[in-house]
């Protein structure tokens, strides 16, 4: 057996002698530099050497090249990816990759991976990380695994061998936190008002509903009419859709019973006339009569409505439910529950800038009127004033 590094047109190959006398020479596509001969010497050789050595090495249909590393297959099946996931979550996975799989893998045989290694890499991670973070990597790593699986460059995923870290239930303020959270900029009432008058059907219901309730777009889209209480003016949100499926809502509190407003159920009946009675029983349709694949259809609508060096877009409106609440002193905790957060301090955290102290006394509303009788019946007037007994004594 050997393996030898041969050079083609400026571009490296291996010449792999495997077997009972049998080659195969699969180029890496690299150029013949240095810095790529050391990575082939010391990274991708040795696994080709241990691979023939164990009498598990295959050609893989002359498929040996470079691109089998993991940091060049793993960005090769983050682009694949792309289109199944939002924008943050693919920034996410890219971040996970690039600082937490490359360093340790980066320049290792995709096909050389095993379970022991991976359970090593795991183990370390939990010395530094959560549990719940370590997950976040390895099931970024075990997507890649897999397409290599699905791709015939493995056998089997070495992941499905190494038990999950175990999460011990612990509440992390950031669970309940959206991505778009750290950019709050709501709408007036009047910029709602010309954006309602612009949308047209469906999509001015879905709009202010949004705003009126401060649902998020994907439990909006996801909602059904046996969701909807008319009667009670209340609807129930269970799940969120996204790529065609429904799926569980963001957070155990995102599930909840919301409230209409006034003006809310007014839009739901206006939505009641366009879908009432369709055989899939939601409450928004796309054009060809199908529920929505996911919310991102509606979110290019709204844009559309907006000027066009408006950067804000429509999870705003959930954003814009919330400040013009705080900002009309409605209670805090009633809020939080509509906005489906763990309790109020996530709400104040997220809108702290809608919730201030008006300074003018008469602009101010009045609270704790329920003190103003036992204040005047009491300490204020004397009338009630009694001086506090010394230790001990009984009156």
């Amino acid at each position: 057996m050997s393996v030898k590094i041969r050079t083609k047109n400026g571009k490296l190959i291996l010449d792999i002698h495997y077997g009972e006398g049998r080659r195969t020479r699969p180029s890496t596509g690299l150029e013949d530099t240095v810095d790529n001969r050391e990575t082939l010497l010391h990274h991708i050789i040795p696994d080709i050497e241990r691979q023939i050595a164990q009498g598990t090495y295959l050609p893989k249909a002359e498929r040996v090249a470079v691109i089998q590393t993991v940091k060049e297959y793993g960005e090769l099946s983050l682009k694949r990816h792309v289109n199944d996931r939002r924008k943050h979550v693919q920034k996410s996975y890219e971040h996970h990759f690039k600082n937490h799989i490359v360093p340790r893998f980066g320049k290792r045989l995709i096909s050389s991976i095993t379970s022991m290694q991976l359970l090593d890499w795991q183990n370390k991670k939990l010395e530094t990380y959560a549990a719940s973070s370590v997950r976040k990597y390895r099931s970024v790593f075990y997507t890649m695994l897999n397409d290599a699986v699905i791709e015939g460059l493995m056998d089997s995923n070495p992941f499905d061998r190494v038990p999950r870290p175990v999460v011990i239930e612990e509440y992390n303020e950031d669970d309940d936190l959206d991505e778009e959270d750290k950019n709050v900029d709501p709408f007036t009432l009047d910029e709602l008002q010309h954006i309602f008058t612009q949308a047209t059907g469906y999509k001015k219901n879905f709009f202010a509903i949004m705003a009126f309730s401060g649902v998020r777009p994907g439990e909006l889209v996801a909602l059904k009419w046996s969701d909807i209480d008319l009667e009670n003016e209340t609807f129930k949100v269970l799940r969120t859709r996204m790529r065609g499926e429904f799926g569980p809502t963001k957070t155990k509190s995102s599930k909840r019973t919301v409230e209409m407003i006034e003006g809310v159920k007014d839009y739901f009946l206006a939505q009641q006339q366009l879908t009432s009675g369709n055989p899939y029983n939601m409450v928004f349709l796309n054009s060809s009569r199908e529920p929505f694949y996911s919310h991102d259809t509606i979110a290019v609508q709204f844009k559309n409505l907006l000027d066009e060096n408006d950067k804000r877009y429509l999870y705003q409106l959930r954003h814009t439910f919330a400040s013009l609440m705080l900002a009309n002193d409605e209670d805090i905790s009633w809020l939080s529950q509509m906005m489906g957060h763990k309790n109020p301090n996530i709400t104040l955290m997220v809108y702290a800038s809608a919730y201030k102290l008006v300074k003018e006394k008469k602009k101010r509303k009045k609270r704790g009127q329920f003190l103003a009788n036992w204040h005047k019946s009491g300490t204020a007037n004397n009338a009630m004033y009694r001086k506090a007994p010394k230790l001990g004594e009984i009156r």
